[in-house]
């Protein structure tokens, strides 16, 4: 079962937030929009949940 369009368009935009993955996007594009299997893991991948996480790890990071 593929993840609703809107999910998948969602996690995309959340993560066209951070820099690392706006160049990797960009450069792949219409592989983000048609491969069916790169929808599936964008779509059900928690997204908001491993951003939370990497600005923690940022922030953990600066202190040291």
């Amino acid at each position: 079962m593929l993840p609703l369009d809107e999910k998948v368009n969602r996690n995309i935009e959340l993560l066209n937030g951070t820099e690392w993955f706006r160049p990797i996007y960009s450069k792949n594009e219409e592989l983000f929009k048609k491969d069916e299997h790169l929808q599936y893991i964008v779509g059900w991948t928690k997204v908001e949940n491993s951003l939370r996480s990497e600005k923690s790890t940022d922030k953990l990071k600066e202190e040291s």
